[in-house]
């Protein structure tokens, strides 16, 4: 329900590692775009004749709602008897702190959302979510399917042994990112004399606001954009607040930070500490200026080996959760014969 020619991004990471992943697995047709053009390409699909061909349908879910061509598209290919298997990827017109402010637009969009979503998952005949607290934002409480998000193929970029930045990946728009108490932290630690600095990643428009302080560095770019910061990376460091919607989600951005290799920090949000902690990865901290510059502190101050074992750790993880297994596991869903 996104367009995938226009750069991977926050939204459209998920699915393109997916389509990706898929190919490699299944003969693939990928119908791909906004609402409008999207709808004019599925009732061409459809007037083609392919759909009764096919062994599965897998859709994955946009922000915005989905129209009503999507939900008839998919509840024609059930009415062939093809297997239909929609991925619902977030939830955040339903909490505040992802869609402020009360204009009509915004309030007809949260009026509408559980609705349009109830109807898309009607036409599909199995839903899966990334977490089971997104399940239960919308009402699937009861043994929810789960394809959490995966890593990208694992990097191996030597740690420079006077690195000392952090990375961030991703955007900025919101106070529930986590600004403020990144920055409060780096600024508290680099007072005490520890030397630590912050890269961030972000596409335009999604960056922390200018001025910027002198140890901050604003990058553009993804994949091997990123890979060639590495060398100066301490660690990655996702600083959400834990807001209702963060305790939910599984930030894609996690589990990419896997895969380069670095201890990571992050704030005890639920999600991304089972992720953390599960593959022993790096610290998890309080969502708090102190909380953030003592996991700071502890990494900065942390001997290299320590720093290694959380990095080696990360890699084997980024394995074991790649986007590779999440295809698979689709493709066993859906039934679909390899």
């Amino acid at each position: 329900m996104y367009p995938l020619d226009r750069g991977r991004w926050g939204a459209t990471a998920r699915i393109t590692h997916m389509r990706d992943e898929l190919s490699k697995l299944v003969e693939l047709d990928v119908v791909a775009g906004w609402r409008l053009p999207r709808a004019g390409a599925l009732l061409r699909y459809a007037a083609s004749r392919r759909l009764s061909g096919l062994s599965g349908v897998y859709v994955e879910s946009a922000t915005t709602l989905p129209g009503p061509v999507d939900i008839a598209f998919l509840g024609l290919a059930r009415s062939l008897g093809v297997p239909v298997l929609t991925y619902l990827r977030d939830a955040q017109p339903l909490f505040p702190e992802y869609s402020p402010g009360g204009s009509p637009k915004r309030w007809l969009s949260r009026a509408l959302f559980r609705p349009a979503f109830a109807a898309l998952s009607l036409a599909s005949g199995r839903v899966a979510y990334p977490s089971t607290g997104l399940a239960a934002a919308f009402g699937d409480s009861d043994d929810p399917l789960l394809i959490p998000p995966g890593a990208p193929p694992p990097v191996v970029v030597p740690r420079s042994p006077d690195a000392d930045r952090l990375l961030f990946v991703g955007g900025m728009r919101y106070p529930v990112h986590g600004l403020d108490i990144l920055f409060g932290a780096i600024e508290r630690v680099r007072g005490e004399g520890i030397s630590i600095g912050l890269t961030c990643v972000s596409r335009p428009g999604e960056e922390p606001p200018p001025p910027y302080p002198a140890w901050f560095r604003l990058e553009r770019g993804s994949g091997s954009d990123i890979h060639r910061l590495l060398p100066d990376v301490l660690a990655t460091v996702q600083p959400r607040h834990c807001s209702p919607y963060n305790e939910l989600a599984v930030p894609i951005k996690v589990m990419e930070y896997l895969s380069y290799g670095r201890p990571l920090l992050v704030t005890d949000c639920l999600e991304q500490t089972k992720i953390v902690r599960g593959a022993g990865a790096g610290v998890v901290v309080a969502d708090t200026t102190e909380g953030l510059a003592g996991g700071i502190r502890e990494l900065a101050t942390a001997a290299p080996e320590r720093l290694d074992r959380y990095a080696e750790a990360a890699l084997r993880a980024a394995v074991e959760h790649s986007w590779h297994a999440r295809a698979q596991r689709v493709v066993e869903i859906l039934g679909v014969a390899r």
